[in-house]
């Protein structure tokens, strides 16, 4: 047994270290799959190479766009060994412009991508929630807040899906497209109240996965029916105590359903 300090973080660097190449060279492969909109004469930074210095910055824990790319250009010679960057790293004004004029859900399909790779969506634990992006709020054109709907792999904490939430619709339509995005066979599944839906479930089931849903009293007759099937459980429960034979309460099988009911 090694208990020295000094060696677990020699090997927390390490393991940095490797998968650094991995960041950087697999995710500008599927940025360059987003069409470059700029024309000819105004293009001078790449826009795949743009993309992944944003990127790399956020996720060394750079929250803004400035902090990002002095993260990068703190970083330059490193970064280089994986990309070109002839012109150096990118103001902060022409990544502005850069991300407001991209096809962002290709941005967004292509960043999917390349998590995808590196979280198997497949027998673990996947939370779907909707967040509200409450810094975004003043920065739309309705002042409405921007809603966008997650997918949470909860064992490592990364997002392999996610999908923004349009304003005429709700998390309810976009649920079963966010889960067309994800190979769930074999993954528990948990939704909060607004997802206890027919629909959702079945197609749950179809793809071979599970769920933990919430049922609360606005759904009166899920709410009784449950409460029935568990006071059934606790009586069959009492009869084995007792040394009775008990009536099968389950007797179909198939894809594992839980309901957690409130009090």
């Amino acid at each position: 047994m090694r208990n020295s300090r000094n060696f677990w973080r020699k090997y927390r660097w390490l393991w940095k270290c490797a998968e650094k190449p991995f960041l950087t060279e697999k995710l500008i492969h599927y940025f360059r799959q987003i069409p470059d909109y700029r024309c000819d004469r105004e293009k001078r930074h790449d826009l795949a190479e743009m993309l992944v210095c944003v990127t790399i910055g956020f996720l060394c824990g750079r929250t803004t766009i400035r902090r990002s790319l002095n993260w990068c250009k703190n970083n330059l010679e490193w970064l280089r060994k994986h990309m070109e960057l002839k012109y150096g790293i990118a103001s902060p004004s022409t990544i502005s412009r850069m991300l407001s004029g991209i096809d962002e859900e290709l941005a967004l399909c292509a960043f999917m991508e390349w998590i995808g790779e590196i979280v198997d969506s497949k027998n673990t634990h996947l939370a779907i929630d909707g967040k509200a992006l409450c810094g975004a709020t003043e920065k739309t054109k309705c002042a409405a807040t921007p809603m966008i709907l997650n997918v949470v792999e909860t064992v490592r904490g990364l997002l392999p899906a996610q999908l923004p939430v349009d304003s005429k619709t709700n998390e309810i339509a976009m649920i079963p497209e966010l889960l067309n995005l994800l190979d769930i066979s074999g993954s528990i599944i948990t939704i909060d109240a607004i997802g206890t839906q027919t629909a959702i479930m079945e197609q749950i089931h179809e793809q071979e996965g599970h769920f933990v849903l919430t049922v609360k009293k606005n759904q009166p007759e899920a709410y009784e029916e449950i409460h029935t099937f568990m006071d059934k459980l606790e009586a069959e429960a009492a009869k084995k105590k007792k040394g009775e034979i008990p009536e099968p309460v389950m007797r179909k099988k198939g894809p594992e359903r839980i309901f957690r009911v409130p009090h």
